[in-house]
């Protein structure tokens, strides 16, 4: 069962960062949709209320965006289907619309997952139709490189512990179930294994991953002995960060099994302290959010048994 927060608005004092917090996004380019995006899946999709536009203001002004670049954001994602409007009054309330919750839903399974999987030596390999339409193509490599696939050459993709459901969803979703073959695949061991590390090197991209977690590390650990002394505002601000740069880190990490990867691998110490980052974040950034936002139906709702799970 759920229950409200009270809405007790912040002061402008209340709403300011310091200098050391702020630092924190020092050399980032936040562009609204993105963070919007980022907000919404996670904090306000596991609640599944539409949030009055002058609070999402309120929000993104902690991160310097103006009020005009965030009602432009919210029309384009309404636009590109990410939220759906709801007018009440003069006021407009926007939410996830299905197909929007849709994707921060299977993005969840890679965002909040940090345990690495185990691996039984095969590979789901993912072979596309010479003939397959251009656009087509872009939006399956763009899908299948967010979950995880290592793309071998222009129609060959791999991955060695595929999700063959979020995998037919994909398919499914680009329409491209009639222009792909999915096939297993495993090594022989009379052949050397050595040739599949440059192999992985180039097709992941593992020194790029390796040089973005442990930028993520460098920027974000500082503020792990901070955690506790932070305001909800800064506990707000720097958990919405923290997943938004995890997010963009994660873009680019197949996150393959402990097999395939270097010693000394910097995406573990970043995934345990993202995970440590934001659980110490989790209460004072609730409340901040919960005393901030405004929705079609009244407070938000209090902190939902799905984020509450999240990274424990």
């Amino acid at each position: 069962m759920y229950h409200f927060y009270i809405t007790v608005p912040h002061s402008p004092a209340q709403l300011k960062l310091s200098a050391k917090v702020a630092k924190v996004r020092r050399g980032l380019v936040l562009r609204a949709n993105s963070l919007l995006i980022t907000l919404y899946g996670d904090a306000l999709a596991p609640r599944g209320q539409a949030v009055w536009l002058g609070s999402l203001i309120t929000l993104m002004d902690l991160f310097d965006l103006s009020s005009r670049l965030v009602r432009t954001s919210a029309f384009r994602l309404t636009a590109d289907d990410w939220l759906v409007a709801t007018r009440i009054g003069r006021r407009s309330f926007y939410a996830l619309s299905d197909s929007g919750l849709q994707r921060v839903q299977h993005a969840d399974r890679r965002i909040y997952e940090f345990k690495l999987p185990d691996w039984d030596g095969r590979w789901t390999l993912v072979l596309l139709n010479n003939a397959i339409r251009a656009s087509t193509r872009h939006a399956l490599r763009r899908e299948l490189l967010w979950e995880g696939f290592g793309q071998i050459s222009t129609h060959l993709f791999a991955h060695p512990h595929g999700d063959h459901s979020a995998l037919q969803d994909i398919l499914k979703t680009t329409k491209a179930q009639d222009s792909v073959a999915v096939m297993s695949a495993s090594g022989i061991e009379t052949y050397s294994a050595l040739p599949l590390q440059t192999i992985l090197n180039e097709a992941f991209k593992l020194t790029e991953v390796a040089l973005a977690w442990t930028q993520f590390v460098a920027r974000f650990e500082p503020l792990l002995s901070e955690q506790e002394h932070l305001s909800p505002a800064e506990a707000f601000f720097v958990r919405t960060l923290l997943i938004h740069e995890y997010r963009r880190v994660l873009l680019r990490d197949p996150h393959l099994p402990k097999a395939l990867l270097p010693i000394n691998w910097p995406g573990v110490q970043g995934r345990q302290l993202c995970k440590s980052l934001y659980r110490g974040l989790m209460t004072r950034s609730e409340q901040f959010l919960c005393a901030q936002a405004e929705t079609s139906d009244g407070p938000l709702l209090k902190t939902p048994k799905a984020i509450n799970k999240r990274l424990i």
